[in-house]
């Protein structure tokens, strides 16, 4: 199966953020501040799905968002 492309990715990314309560802008501003994409990708998650493992989030988050 291919790899989605970079926009594709991102754009899935800014969508799942908007739908757990981020803006575009405090994710940059997150992501600016230091904070990982994984790390946000957990957050996400967080508020998505009530997810309170966050070990487990992080090894599946690279199917999560493709």
């Amino acid at each position: 199966m291919p790899r989605p492309c970079l926009q594709a990715t991102v754009e899935k990314l800014a969508i799942a953020g908007e739908e757990a309560g981020f803006s575009v802008d405090q994710m940059i501003r997150l992501l600016n501040a230091g904070l990982s994409v994984e790390a946000l990708l957990v957050l996400i998650a967080w508020r998505l799905e009530g997810i309170c493992e966050p070990i487990s989030t992080i090894n599946s988050l690279s199917s999560w968002i493709m």
